[in-house]
């Protein structure tokens, strides 16, 4: 059976938010991602026979670039290209990514091949908002080319990641990072997030987690506000902290103290209360909408700050750990007693 097969995904709302400087960075960001990945190896659990799957992915971002690049030239940020394109639907953004994935030890069958390419999707989408929080997003996609219509691609939004960066840098807390998008893929790498279906460990659980709010558009559900809380409470070991008092200062050592305007833990606790006993109103998905005005924006976006300022916490617990190679934190607490003189 053929060995190599190149997989396309088109992206029909492939732009993400962006100002001035935010949307150079991005491009730089792209055009360094496809750069990195020309035969670079990837080992996947291949469900098909429950073993580890190995192969080689080359990636091909080339129209996306160029349409980003085209964006940035006519009108400098995503953030007004994206406002174009709500006034005039002749004003393009779509593109599409080529994966082409090399089978080395793993089955060629097209469920095993479109997995592969289908967790490096994921991984692609987290690593990047880890280097750059907001700048990748695949929205409104599907698989075209050889037995695609077997399969469906995954979406995933930009804007939880995106929100937590403009939360964090209007709050001033916590510390939001560019990182090397080389340093998080390797620390995936050590972590061994793409060779388990089913994550075991905390930090792999926490960005399975992050893959599952990247699904939400638009507003914050019970869903998000849920997995932010279990995220926080998993990565600082708080479990059994029945009002995250102990997790703020955890949190606090790692971070430093949260000035009151970014402290999210009393009102992410409220929320959780409010969600196990059933008190928190229950909203129907909302339509999306390209072309809001700023009052219904504001009503979408209400009841959100909570859980925005949380996810802030989880992207920079993240980045710490990655900054200094770690793979989770251990707390103690010693006692000594003082001798008489």
């Amino acid at each position: 059976m053929q060995t190599t097969e190149t997989i396309t995904i088109e992206i029909h709302n492939a732009i993400p938010s962006g100002g001035v400087e935010s949307t150079a960075k991005i491009i730089s960001l792209w055009q360094l991602v496809e750069g990195y990945f020309t035969a670079r190896d990837f080992v996947v659990e291949d469900p098909y026979r429950g073993q580890l799957g190995e192969y080689r992915i080359s990636l091909d971002a080339s129209a996306l670039i160029n349409l980003m690049q085209a964006a940035q030239k006519s009108n400098e940020s995503f953030d007004i290209y994206r406002q174009m394109h709500a006034a005039d639907s002749s004003i393009a953004i779509n593109s599409e990514l080529q994966i082409t994935v090399e089978a080395l030890n793993a089955r060629t069958e097209p469920y095993s091949v479109y997995h592969a390419a289908s967790v490096f999707i994921q991984q692609l989408l987290l690593g990047m908002n880890l280097a750059l929080p907001g700048s990748c997003q695949f929205l409104s996609t599907r698989f075209a080319g050889k037995q695609a219509h077997r399969f469906e691609a995954q979406d995933f939004d930009s804007k939880a990641f995106y929100d937590a960066w403009l939360s964090a840098t209007e709050h001033g807390w916590p510390k939001l990072q560019e990182l090397e998008f080389e340093k998080v893929w390797n620390w995936f790498d050590k972590a061994g997030t793409s060779e388990r279906n089913t994550a075991i460990t905390t930090i792999n659980k926490v960005l399975i987690d992050l893959l599952k709010i990247a699904q939400q558009r638009y507003r914050y559900g019970a869903r998000t506000a849920m997995l932010v809380g279990n995220q926080l409470e998993m990565l600082v070991g708080t479990s059994d902290d029945q009002d995250m008092k102990h997790l703020r200062e955890r949190v606090s050592l790692i971070l430093g103290r949260p000035p009151e305007s970014a402290d999210c833990f009393k009102e992410l606790y409220r929320l959780r209360e409010a969600l196990f006993k059933g008190e928190h109103p229950v909203r129907r998905p909302a339509l999306v909408y390209h072309n809001a005005d700023e009052e219904i924006m504001l009503q979408l976006a209400q009841h959100n700050s909570g859980v925005e300022k949380a996810l802030a916490v989880v992207l920079s617990l993240l980045q710490d750990l990655i900054q200094s190679d770690s793979d989770g934190y251990h707390f103690s607490e010693q006692m000594q007693r003082r001798t008489q003189d």
